[in-house]
């Protein structure tokens, strides 16, 4: 079967069409959509981070200016200035305790000429200007304001020491009149920039910090020399300072891409499976569908026996088919064997009644002549010759009278009569033949039951019958005769237990001239099961070889009055 003609292959192309383009057209959708939903989402998100990030760096400046507002505004903090020796010894620890926080390098103090005149060094202290102040000096630094507050710096990392920046606010003396100086908090840049580091977006936003200097530091306080491409202007820190970012865009689609070159694979190892699926069923339904294509030539040729094999359950389509195919061929098996029986007994009946018109008239000339013969004969031996000669004739007759009932049935006049009665007259028309062979007759029934149909054509059936199943038995055999009711047809059994026959035999039986006994004309069952079905009734025989025979005869009943006794027929 070529692949352009089959209907699996027309269907698979179809379905690998239907699913290629739809996989292609959702692929497509899903590319243009997953990158605005995606962009839109990953924007958000990133927006939010960077919000986060610069928060976190304005909570940490608030925080460091609420620590120097309470140094600042101690009224104790100017003498510091005027008096270090006079510090008191508690003032001098709360400085102390300030400057350890981990965030600060130390505290130190400002003249109204911005010089540096006192430092109190933390435990991160080290370097300038704690270990010396040569080459320190806040001149060349930057300077913003916030409120009160002045931001100096930052000091990125140099060989003098780690990056820096202050926080200073002013001192007043004592009396409160003037501004003698300020303190400020020396605050780690590390501190500061590690508020930076986004740890669940790491590769796809790098922050940086910009500077009032328009520097560009990293999260790990790192100077870059040059400016990334594409960097995007976040939210202001301070005034001057602000948050910039970078986003790495492919960072952010390509577990999306590689969902999306998943579910390419998948579905070509779908097309695949379809592919193979429908080779699979291919092979399987060309093999189906072959067997009904041979089943067709075969009873096409003449085998009106030939039959698929179909389960009892769990059906498909084409089990659903090989059963129609069956039916069909039984139907055609059994219009066609009768149309063949009806035709064959038409013309074998047309050929009988022929014959039989043909040599009755002879027959009876020479029967005649034979007769005149022998009353005319002295002789014995040439008397016993006629005789037997006029025999023959006789049976010759009785041959052409079973050819005439068979060649012309025509139906009897329908009559109630009881089984009793029918039962009765059949048996003693065979009980003679019964007596020769030693074969005993038992009858059984209901007397009230009662059939309408010809009698005369019933006994002559019930006869042929009884008399084929006396001759099956062998001496001793035993026929038995049973009638009952079902429904609105009286049934008739005749049973034997003689020889039997076998399902070729059992097949023949009925066809016009078949005998199994040299004897017989081959015309008692054909002609029976016509009066039969002239009768409107039907036929059937059940034998096994070895075990006997059972006919059946299954006609039009009618109920007998009488009392609720079943008196039984003998």
């Amino acid at each position: 079967m070529k692949l352009k003609l089959s209907l699996v292959g027309r269907y698979s192309f179809l379905s690998l069409t239907l699913m290629i383009g739809s996989v292609a057209v959702l692929s497509a959708l899903y590319a243009t959509v997953s990158d605005s939903v995606t962009e839109r989402l990953a924007g958000e998100r990133l927006e939010a981070q960077v919000a986060g990030t610069a928060n976190r760096l304005t909570n940490f400046i608030e925080n460091r200016i609420y620590q120097l507002e309470t140094l600042s505004t101690h009224p104790s903090m100017p003498l510091y200035l005027l008096y270090s020796d006079a510090v008191p010894e508690g003032l001098q620890e709360l400085v102390r305790v300030e400057a350890d926080a981990p965030d600060l390098y130390g505290i130190l103090f400002f003249d109204a000429n911005d010089a540096l005149t006192e430092v109190v060094p933390g435990q991160a202290a080290s370097g300038e200007p704690y270990w010396g102040r040569e080459n320190w000096s806040i001149a060349a630094l930057p300077s913003v304001y916030l409120d009160n507050n002045e931001i100096i710096g930052p000091s990125l990392t140099s060989g003098t020491g780690p990056g820096w920046l202050l926080i200073r606010q002013p001192l007043r003396d004592i009396a409160g009149q003037s501004t003698e100086g300020a303190i400020a908090l020396h605050v780690r840049l590390a501190s500061l920039t590690e508020l930076m580091r986004i740890e669940n977006l790491a590769g796809v936003l790098r922050p940086f910090l910009r500077t009032p200097a328009g520097d560009l530091l990293d999260p790990t306080g790192n100077l870059q020399p040059n400016e990334p491409e594409g960097l995007r202007s976040g939210p202001e820190v301070l005034p001057g300072w602000r948050i910039d970012y970078l986003v790495s865009a492919g960072d952010i689609l390509s577990p999306l891409r590689n969902v999306q070159f998943g579910l390419y694979a998948l579905a070509g190892v779908m097309a695949l499976g379809i592919v193979a699926l429908f080779w699979a069923l291919a092979r399987s339904l060309r093999r189906r569908v072959s067997r009904l294509v041979t089943g067709a030539e075969a009873f096409a040729s003449g085998d009106l026996h030939f039959r698929l094999q179909t389960p009892r359950n769990d059906k498909d389509e084409i089990d659903v088919v090989a059963h129609a195919f069956n039916a069909m061929a039984d139907r055609l098996q059994d219009m066609i064997e009768r149309t063949v029986q009806a035709e064959k007994m038409a013309v074998l009946g047309e050929f009988a009644t022929g014959v039989a018109h043909e040599v009755r008239n002879p027959l009876a000339t020479i029967k005649l002549t034979v007769q005149a013969l022998e009353k005319g004969e002295a002789n014995s031996q040439r008397r016993a010759l006629l005789v037997s000669v006029e025999e023959e004739i006789d049976r010759l007759n009785r041959v052409v009278g079973d050819l005439l009932d068979y060649g012309r049935p025509v139906a009897g006049e329908p009559q109630v009569v009881e089984i009793g009665q029918i039962f009765r007259h059949a048996t003693i028309l065979t009980s003679g033949l019964a007596e020769s062979r030693g074969v005993e007759i038992q009858v059984n029934g209901d007397s009230r039951l009662a059939l309408y149909a010809s009698a005369d054509q019933i006994i002559q059936c019930l006869v042929n019958l009884i008399a084929n199943a006396i001759q099956a038995c062998k001496a001793g055999g035993q026929v038995h005769l049973q009638a009952y009711r079902t429904g609105g047809s009286l049934t008739i059994e005749i049973t034997d237990d003689g020889c039997g026959m076998d399902q070729q035999t059992l097949r023949k039986v009925v066809e016009p001239f078949f005998t199994t006994r040299q004897e017989g004309t081959g015309l008692g069952l054909s002609i029976s099961r016509q009066l039969i079905e002239l009768n409107g009734g039907t036929l059937g025989i059940r034998s096994r070889p070895g075990k006997g025979t059972t006919v059946t005869m299954i006609l039009p009943a009618l109920q007998a009055e009488g009392d609720s006794a079943q008196p039984r027929l003998t």
